[in-house]
């Protein structure tokens, strides 16, 4: 366990949030700084979740357990953890703002992490996020209540029970729909009643392609494994009106039971407070060292940070990117502490274009690896691959392995009474 820490004296570096760029920055950091009294790490939560498998999740593939950690042991023997809350930070003086009192640091690394972007107001009464565990534990929960309600006898219920709309076509759109769609299927052929209606998974894109920040190979074969899976694929389709029963997207009423917004990231609203460039979304333009242009003592990683790459442009905020970001960083702080100072001693980051893999349903995938276009069982194979490799321990690898090699045997976990769970835990 990690000690307990003395905010008022803060460290030499302080860690905002534990994702893909904090955690990787922690386990690189030079050993003068590996250890408690130099280093502090600050979450609001105790528990991180793997979020690129909670799609997995929402359709009982993938054990809630397996994608949550605690906290605290990333700290074990290598720095304090400090769980609490910034309210603010204070550049000037160098310290952050926390419930518990003030936390100074000589190198601070910002990196909490993003949210869920909202509908409009007209909206978000009719919508439920996916961006955490618990947004997929109610999409989990209300897709089961719902095939209950549809193969249950008495009278039928209302037109668009199995109707599943889903709003943003990006890559995390795309995976929720090729799950759902993979679990009615699997559940059509396990159930003992017909359901009263058909299934339909509608995928709704205001623009008039699918991840549009990716290579169109990507859109391309998405659109035709989609389609096999039978996902109604609507581009130019914004949506602007809905309620209890349905939306409208364009021209066309849609009647849907479930409703699923999947339509962008914003930055933590921390992020907007600082000084500086951000984009639409908040996040804090950094310059070639990923530091504040103004404040190189303080560095913006991951999901709050834009990152302008010299070949490729205003890069995305991807784990692959946030995970290159941390060890480089450790080291840049090194040579720091050694006092390099030229651009020779202490070269500016450069980003490996390692490519990226979209999950297409359960037995397949779309991907684009250091220029190998992929798609199909080898880019799943890849794509399972990358995630055993981004987790931060050795259980949550082979708790994962696990729920997938026990999937086909012990069924879905938390759909039909008479089905057992993946796993119990």
């Amino acid at each position: 366990m990690a000690r307990s820490v003395s905010v008022r004296r803060g460290a030499r570096v302080v860690v905002l949030g534990a994702g893909f760029a904090g955690a990787s920055l922690l386990r690189h950091l030079p050993p003068d700084l590996r250890r408690p009294g130099e280093t502090l790490l600050i979450d609001r939560r105790e528990e991180y979740t793997f979020v690129p498998l909670i799609h997995e999740v929402a359709v009982g593939r993938v054990h809630p357990e397996t994608v949550s950690s605690p906290i605290a042991p990333l700290c074990a023997g290598a720095c304090d953890f400090l769980h609490s809350e910034v309210l603010g930070i204070d550049l000037a003086q160098k310290t952050l703002e926390t419930p518990e009192g003030p936390v100074g640091y000589e190198y601070l690394i910002v990196s909490p992490g993003s949210v869920a972007a909202e509908p409009g107001p007209r909206l978000q009464d009719y919508f439920q996020p996916f961006w955490s565990l618990d947004d997929a534990l109610r999409l989990r929960a209300a897709l089961g209540n719902a095939w209950r309600r549809a193969t249950s006898p008495g009278p039928p219920p209302p037109k668009g029970i199995l109707t599943v709309a889903i709003v943003g076509g990006g890559a995390t759109g795309v995976e929720v729909a090729a799950e759902v769609a993979a679990l009615f299927d699997y559940l059509k052929k396990r159930s003992h009643r017909r359901p009263s209606e058909r299934p339909r998974v509608v995928l709704l894109e205001a623009t008039d392609r699918m991840m549009d920040w990716l290579d169109p190979y990507f859109d391309r074969v998405a659109r035709k494994t989609l389609s096999d899976l039978g996902v109604e694929i609507r581009l130019n389709a914004p949506v602007e009106t809905a309620s209890p029963e349905g939306v409208l997207a364009g021209e066309d009423w849609l009647k849907a039971a479930t409703r699923v917004w999947t339509a962008g990231i914003e930055a933590s609203s921390l992020m907007r407070s600082l000084p500086g460039e951000h984009d639409a979304t908040g996040r804090s333009h950094v310059d070639q060292y990923l530091s504040l242009p103004d404040h190189p003592e303080v560095y913006v990683l991951g999901d709050a940070a834009v990152y302008t790459d010299p070949r490729l442009g205003p890069m995305p905020p991807t784990a692959s990117i946030a995970v290159q970001q941390g060890p480089w960083v450790a080291r840049d702080i090194k040579r720091r502490l050694r006092g390099a100072k030229s651009k020779r001693g202490r070269p500016p980051f450069r980003l490996v274009d390692r490519g990226y893999v979209v999950s297409l349903g359960p037995e397949s995938a779309v991907a684009d690896a250091v220029g190998l276009k992929l798609r199909g069982p080898a880019a799943q194979a890849l794509y399972r691959s990358v995630l055993l490799y981004y987790m931060k321990s050795r259980r949550d690898r082979i708790l994962t392995g696990a729920d997938w090699a026990m999937e086909r045997t012990l069924g879905r976990l938390g759909f039909g009474s008479d089905q057992p769970s993946a796993i119990s835990r």
